[in-house]
């Protein structure tokens, strides 16, 4: 039996994320040629490189120690988005992230969020700036429908992602309300 965590290999580790290096740039050259000597209707290769940077942005965030699972929904519900936006655009914008994707990812990270309140109902405060964030960005769809009939066309799941974020939001306030307010003063000096 040791006392002392195991040393992690730098070298090793250095080597590995060098290696995948490689492998993402020669991943993305590689279906650059193929896209551009098949000439294809569009750009399929971007959503590659899109996808690849997504990976990396990904593994280095969730590499980090001690990390909030909180920020980790956040950063996924962000570069998730950032993610299907590149894409629809890459093929030819027809709405289908604003429409539908993106309100579904809203929905999940909401629910996400709340399980993580629920199930970690006496240490709310560590996800409370993180679900009041994620609340704010999951009303951003709403906003622009609001401003803007032009953008989102078809509105049926940007309401209703808004109205899982609120009612998740609400839930977690009735849940921990007191530690969401500790815990903004705290962070927030208010």
């Amino acid at each position: 039996m040791t006392l002392y965590p195991k040393v992690r290999n730098i070298e090793k580790s250095h080597l590995t994320i060098k290696l995948m290096i490689f492998i993402s740039l020669l991943t993305m050259i590689i279906c650059s040629i193929v896209n551009i000597c098949t000439s294809t209707k569009y750009l399929w290769c971007l959503i590659v490189g899109a996808g690849i940077i997504y990976s990396w942005i990904t593994v280095i965030y969730s590499l980090k120690r001690n990390i909030n699972i909180g920020s980790n929904v956040m950063l996924q519900l962000v570069a998730t988005s950032i993610l299907v936006i590149c894409i629809d655009f890459i093929i030819g914008y027809t709405g289908w992230a604003i429409n539908y994707a993106i309100p579904i990812i809203i929905v999940i990270a909401n629910i996400t969020i709340l399980v993580l309140t629920i199930v970690s109902i006496n240490k709310y405060y560590k996800y409370a700036i993180y679900h009041l964030i994620i609340f704010i960005l999951s009303m951003v769809p709403m906003v622009i429908y609001i401003a803007s009939n032009e953008i989102i066309i078809k509105p049926i799941f940007t309401i209703i992602s808004s109205i899982v974020a609120l009612f998740t939001f609400i839930l977690s306030l009735i849940l921990c309300g007191k530690s969401i307010i500790e815990e903004l003063d705290r962070r927030l000096h208010m």
